[in-house]
């Protein structure tokens, strides 16, 4: 019985009005669309509940709140802050008829990675019905892909085509990136816990470079000084260095009881 996993994620997408964003969110949440074209007021939220498969023996079940922004640009300029702010994934779409909204993902999805951060970005290029009459080719799709490292695909928000499998695949691709994520904090704490528990016990005399690195095997030389830098920065110990490479490590009275109540907690 694999273990379960619940997460909350917020997904925005992003491109000029009517390139079909609102479309693309009625068919993956209701499997449903409508030829008519209505302008997206404002912002309007989607929510829908995914299971995803993580590894061999765990689901995580995604609540996925999909925000879709009205397309004018002086809009999105006045709201984007709001908008962007903690989505953990940018979906930028695109009209295969119309090569201007191509173009224009070149300023929607810097403007809104400045807000989101390092978040993954998908890139779809909607009304894949209406072939016969495209704007770009593929090179120009992937031109603009390349750019932010953004897998793509050409969807039809009319058929169904990939809508699903595109939804989906970044679905997969919030959940990896939240549990590595939680795997580096993870090994981070424990590398903090392991650092000053060891200074503890070493009192007044500290730790030397070479000292650590026989007692943490396999702990990346670069990793546990910038580990050790940090520590200092919170006062938790003080660093003698000799030369520029070589340094010795004391814990702090701060250090000894973060310790404590780190043990405390534990028991």
């Amino acid at each position: 019985m694999p273990s379960e996993r619940r997460m909350k994620a917020k997904l925005a997408l992003l491109g000029e009005g009517g390139v079909g964003k609102t479309s693309l969110i009625r068919r993956f949440v209701q499997n449903a669309y409508d030829d008519t074209y209505v302008h997206t007021v404002g912002t309007r939220v989607s929510k829908i509940e995914l299971t995803v498969p993580h590894g061999a023996d765990m689901v995580v079940h995604v609540d996925l709140a999909i925000f879709d922004l009205m397309g004018q640009k002086g809009f999105k300029d006045l709201i984007r802050e709001t908008y962007y702010h903690g989505a953990q994934a940018l979906m930028g779409v695109c009209d295969l008829t119309n090569k201007e909204s191509l173009e224009s993902l070149g300023e929607w999805i810097p403007s809104a990675l400045e807000i989101a951060g390092d978040v993954p970005v998908y890139l779809l290029v909607n009304k894949k019905d209406l072939d016969s009459q495209r704007a770009f080719s593929d090179d120009d799709v992937k031109a603009v892909a390349e750019r932010f490292r953004a897998p793509f695909a050409f969807t039809s928000a009319k058929t169904g085509e990939f809508v699903d499998d595109a939804f989906n695949a970044l679905a997969i691709e919030i959940v990896e990136r939240a549990m590595r994520q939680e795997r580096s904090r993870t090994v981070e704490r424990s590398l903090r816990e392991r650092v000053l528990l060891l200074l503890a016990k070493r009192g007044a005399v500290g730790l030397r470079r070479n000292q650590f690195s026989e007692i943490l095997r396999g702990i990346d030389p670069n990793q546990l000084r910038a580990e050790l830098i940090r520590l200092e920065s919170e006062g938790l110990l003080t660093l003698s260095w000799h030369g520029t490479t070589d340094y010795t490590a004391i814990v702090t009275l701060r250090g000894i009881n973060a310790t404590k109540a780190s043990a405390s907690l534990e028991e």
